[in-house]
């Protein structure tokens, strides 16, 4: 049975009852002379999820109900508010799109309140906004739970939420804290609200491997909840987290009354499982950027405008900086509140609410060390240190602040560069004073430098691998000539051998015609060759040195423009060498050290260098870590099964007896491999195996293996068939790989 519906007394009695607390009577008056009353009949909505409007609506008699509409079709309810409750709040602080339907169960009448009134009380009684903050961190706290239950779960009857709600414990990390170690004994589940976790493992040598990093709505914990078994890595916070504990004896309770949602929970154990044993897994992207300064002067202002626009073309961007804040929250200096301040909650709920409804936040921190600074490194899935190139490379006072936190969040370097500016230089020291997990050179009016970042932040970067195989490495430079002409950009480059010849050469800037003069100082063996006593080698190295000198100069490797790797095999140690710091010519000359037939290059540290092709001749692995989420395109010119020819030699064989049937003298029938060919085919073996490998090869997205077959390793004066044969067989992978979704355009 409906109540009568109240009088206009009445109904200043319940506004006065909700509100009588945040507002002084002034206040109250102010209040009063704004609030609209209005009434709805039984079905009809008073707020739609997905609209604009941001008033707030306070229930004076009947009852509404709130459900959440969602993606994949259906509605779950959330919640039903009677006399004295509060719907629209969260559009009201926030200016966000409305995040769930309100629908009258009955008649109800209702107070609505405009933002632009809000705005203007809020400015005149502060203390009533600071009180409304924190009623409403309850009911922010509630809706991110909500959110991150049916992220995981999917759509949930109203029974089934309740009673998962009723076992749910919170738990809060701070930055830096860790969840649980590798090898403890635990079977609680986690489900992330808010924030970023990493989980690592340790390996060989006791070093510390991430396997991966998950955010919001993601879980961790499951396999030992299921199985038993002790925790398989280490969990810890990369920022404040917020996390939702389900303890096993709740589990078990639960599976037996709502069986259908908590074996969501096995099925996401199952397929954590299976990423796992594929090797493939694709981190998620980061969310939330702190921006810093390096130190005083920089334009960290026109940077972030510059990023934000740049991020809007993967998805919708919030840019703020403290004045953002304390203009969309209505009062002056709320940024600035301390930790320890009653609102410092409801701001940092308010945060994670925009970060929801974002998907990127760009964070810029004050120029100096403020409250807001630091509220700032806690919230961020990553940390951009801007500096100036030419400045003091010497970390700055909001860089060892961070560090002092405890702020474990990935940092990356941005180096402004003048708009002019030819080739960055001085990057090293940028880098030995800092752990960063990449640097960035970026010139502000440069729309490619910007964009180039932005993919790489987004997790749509494209990397692009060139393996070694010789001669048949020219069909790289096809490649590359097939990714231009179909818009793709390459955005990272990394090889092995002759591949990373080729990426060096690609990230120096070295354009499509002078890489075909390349290949046509690689046909003339005596360019290239100058043989020598066979003591250490065939080869002296001098020729092949002095090309790469010649081509590169003194050219470090963090101050290209297009990030480098290249990889190299240390034989003292005997594990992959990847360069992404140092002279290019060095890394070059280290990874295309073919063994016997090129002396090895002596690494600073004592470590003797040889071709990388020894250890990995496809580093998909090195570049799918790199390139975090985006896309890795690898071309792969050594067949994992060459050609078969037919040899005739017996268990000894004279050079002699090899030369006479080469030649066909006197007619011999030995047919033998040439001690080049057979080096070359050796040192890849090892690689060969490793690409026949399902989960390896999965490691790239696109995986383009030209028909090379006929072209012998040392076939360098067959280069042009060869890059011809590259190019067609990229355009053709790269048109059928386009028919997917997933495939840059």
């Amino acid at each position: 049975m409906t109540e009568s519906p109240p009088g206009d007394e009445q109904r200043s009695q319940l506004v006065r009852r909700h509100f009588h607390e945040p507002f002084s009577p002034e206040g109250m008056k102010d209040l009063l002379s704004v609030v609209r009353h209005s009434r709805l009949s039984p079905g009809e909505a008073v707020v739609r999820q997905g609209a604009s409007d941001d008033d707030l609506f306070l229930v004076l008699s009947g009852k509404v109900q709130v459900r959440i509409e969602l993606p994949a079709g259906g509605a779950v309810t959330v919640d039903e508010v009677g006399p004295g409750g509060v719907v629209g709040e969260m559009a009201l602080l926030t200016g966000n799109a409305r995040s769930a339907t309100v629908t009258a169960l009955e008649q109800v009448d209702y107070a609505q309140l405009a933002r632009g009134d809000f705005e203007r009380l809020a400015a005149k009684h502060p203390d009533a906004l600071n009180e409304f903050l924190r009623r409403i961190v309850p009911r922010l706290r509630r809706s991110q739970m909500i959110q991150a239950l049916i992220a995981l779960f999917g759509e949930l009857d109203a029974e089934a939420l309740a009673d998962l709600e009723k076992e749910l414990e919170w738990v809060r990390l701070r930055g830096g804290e860790t969840l649980f170690s590798e090898g403890d004994h635990g079977h609680d589940v986690y489900i992330v609200v808010n924030g970023r976790l990493r989980a690592c493992v340790t390996g060989g040598e006791g070093r510390t491997r991430v396997l991966e990093e998950v955010g919001r709505g993601a879980a961790v914990g499951e396999l030992a909840l299921l199985t038993g078994e002790p925790r398989a890595a280490t969990i810890v916070a990369v920022r404040d987290t917020d996390l939702l504990k389900l303890a096993r004896s709740s589990f078990d309770a639960l599976l037996d009354r709502h069986p259908r949602a908590m074996m969501q929970i096995a099925r996401a154990a199952a397929m954590r499982l299976r990423r796992s044993v594929r090797q493939a897994s694709r981190p998620a992207a980061p969310n939330a950027f702190a921006l810093i300064p390096a130190g005083p002067g920089v334009p960290l202002g026109a940077f972030a405008r510059r990023l934000a626009d740049a991020l809007r073309g993967h998805g919708t961007v919030l840019e703020l900086g403290s004045a953002d804040v304390d203009r969309l929250l209505a009062k002056r200096g709320i940024s600035q509140c301390a930790d320890h301040d009653v609102i410092h909650e409801s701001i940092v709920a308010w945060l994670s609410a925009q970060e929801r409804e974002h998907r990127f936040l760009v964070l810029q921190a004050d120029s100096e060390w403020t409250p807001w600074t630091r509220r700032v490194l806690r919230q961020a899935d990553r940390v951009l240190v801007v500096g100036r190139a030419g400045d003091d490379a010497a970390p700055g006072r909001i860089e060892s602040g961070a560090t002092e936190m405890g702020v474990t969040s990935r940092r990356e370097l941005v180096l402004l560069q003048a708009d002019d500016c030819p080739q960055p230089s001085g990057t090293f020291a940028w880098l030995t004073s800092r752990t960063l997990g990449a640097h960035h050179h970026v010139r502000l009016g440069r729309d490619d430098d910007i964009a180039r970042l932005a993919r790489r932040l987004a997790g749509s970067a494209v990397g692009f691998v060139m393996g070694g195989g010789g001669a048949r490495g020219f069909a790289h430079i096809g490649m590359l000539r097939a990714l231009a002409e179909a818009g793709i950009p390459v955005d990272l480059v990394g090889g092995t051998s002759i591949g990373a010849l080729i990426a060096a050469s690609h990230a120096r800037g070295i354009t499509i015609d002078r890489f075909y003069e390349l290949a046509r100082f690689f046909a003339s063996r005596k360019k290239l060759l100058d043989r020598t006593l066979p003591i250490t080698s065939l080869m002296a190295g001098r020729k092949v040195s002095a090309l790469y000198q010649q081509l590169f100069g003194e050219l470090r490797i963090e101050d290209l423009w297009t990030p480098l790797f290249v990889v190299s095999s240390g034989l003292s140690r005997a594990h992959p060498i990847t360069h992404d710091t140092g002279s290019v010519w060095r890394a070059v000359r280290a990874s295309t050290a073919i063994p016997a037939i090129f002396p090895p290059l002596l690494a600073d540290d004592g470590e003797v260098l040889i071709d990388g092709g020894v250890m990995n001749n496809m580093p998909l692995d090195v570049m799918r870590e790199r390139c975090e989420g985006g896309v890795v395109i690898g071309l792969n010119p050594m067949p994992t099964n060459d050609k078969m020819k037919e040899y005739h030699f017996g268990p000894s064989l004279t050079g002699w007896e090899a030369l006479k049937g080469r030649f066909r003298l006197f007619g011999s029938r030995t047919r033998a491999p040439s001690i080049l060919g057979s080096v070359m085919r050796a040192t890849e073996i090892n690689s060969a195996n490793r690409m026949r490998q399902p989960p390896f090869r999965d490691l790239a997205d696109l995986l383009i293996e030209p028909a090379l077959g006929d072209y012998p390793i040392l076939a360098f004066d067959r280069y042009e068939p060869i890059i011809d044969i590259g190019y067609q067989s990229a355009r053709e992978a790269i048109a059928t790989w386009r028919v997917g979704a997933t495939a840059p355009r």
